[in-house]
């Protein structure tokens, strides 16, 4: 009787050690970040600032993201990611703890479904066919910019439901449906901030194109913008080129307005460990005396000092017409002046 006491106790002490290992083997939890930090100078009419910025390459960020295997292909994935400023220590998206990403979903063979304050299907695409990967202080960012006519592109938003298609002959689908979350009496104020999106991806070897159409309701009465773009991008192996193109349109009460940007670019391999990134822009509005045009160029060099850590020194000039007052960083200038941006610094992935 002891002895059968004594084995019943060694294998409840068997599985209770095991269990954590199980647990384990099941579940993975990933911490990770990025710090990108540079001193920087730019000058725009008799302006001037010079300090130390951040996030050029890359926003600074600390994230912790996991699976759990439920069983039968299905999986739990979720991320919680926050921006900060590392020459401050301050928290960026507005404070927010965790406001570049914070999302919960399953996930099988046919796709992921996701819940949260997630990436915009426009901005998958249009950070995918940029070379400088939206780069603070990129002339690239005028698509993203807002002059008379505010386009329906934001890197992300609040409150979406977003699916991921797994890849299929080269293709992917990705697609997003947001809430505003308004209370009001009539359905059309309810609806404001509501928007939806839809990317679809293309990779085949060197090839790579993708197609996106985002649309968001921008006020109480009805009034919406849509964004449409174009991205491709074509490697030839010393150089790689970029292009894209969008278009934003008004409609209802926020306007008929309509603003056409494109840029084109190529990334460079300069030796083992650099690159150079160069970039050219431009933006064309059609709202009437308000339009506002801009274009510009940017140049980066970049050099890899390790798989984690890299150096890099940039340059931007943006040049605004009569009327426009577009920003490529700390500077807002006064209509018609030109904006010139110099930096170097450092960016550690960990």
């Amino acid at each position: 009787m002891h002895r059968l006491h004594r084995t019943a106790s060694l294998a409840a002490l068997a599985a209770l050690a095991a269990a954590p290992a199980f647990v384990h083997a099941q579940s993975n939890v990933t911490i990770y970040g990025l710090i990108d930090i540079n001193l920087g100078y730019e000058r725009s009419g008799d302006v001037s600032r010079k300090g130390v910025d951040h996030g050029e390459l890359n926003g600074s960020r600390l994230g912790f993201r996991g699976t759990e295997d439920i069983g039968d292909g299905l999986k739990a994935v979720w991320v919680l990611e926050g921006g900060f400023d590392p020459s401050t220590g301050t928290a960026e998206q507005g404070g927010r703890t965790f406001g570049r990403q914070s999302f919960v979903g399953l996930e099988n063979r046919f796709g992921r479904i996701t819940l949260g304050r997630q990436y915009s299907p426009a901005f998958v695409l249009l950070d995918t066919f940029d070379v400088t990967g939206s780069g603070d202080r990129s002339v690239s960012l005028l698509s993203r910019k807002a002059g008379a006519i505010k386009p329906a592109y934001e890197v992300r938003f609040d409150n979406m439901i977003k699916y991921r298609s797994p890849k299929v002959a080269g293709f992917e689908l990705d697609a997003g449906y947001w809430l505003g979350e308004k209370t009001a009496t009539s359905s059309e104020a309810r609806r404001e901030g509501d928007g939806h999106g839809l990317t679809l991806l293309y990779g085949n070897g060197a090839f790579a194109a993708g197609l996106t159409t985002q649309t968001v309701q921008r006020d109480a009465s009805g009034g919406k913008v849509r964004t449409d773009g174009l991205g491709l991008s074509y490697d030839f192996g010393p150089v790689k080129t970029f292009f894209e193109m969008t278009r934003d349109k008004e409609s209802g009460s926020v306007g008929d307005g309509e603003a056409k940007t494109w840029d084109i670019g190529a990334e460079i391999k300069a030796g083992p460990n650099g690159k150079v990134y160069i970039t050219y822009a431009s933006r064309d509005e059609s709202d009437g005396a308000a339009g506002e045009d801009a274009r510009g160029w940017t140049a980066y060099y970049l050099h890899d000092l390790s798989k984690r850590t890299t150096l890099y020194a940039g340059y931007s000039q943006l040049h605004n017409d009569d009327g426009a007052n577009y920003s490529i960083g700390n500077i807002t200038p006064a209509a018609g002046d030109d904006h010139r941006v110099m930096m170097a610094g450092v960016r550690h992935r960990f």
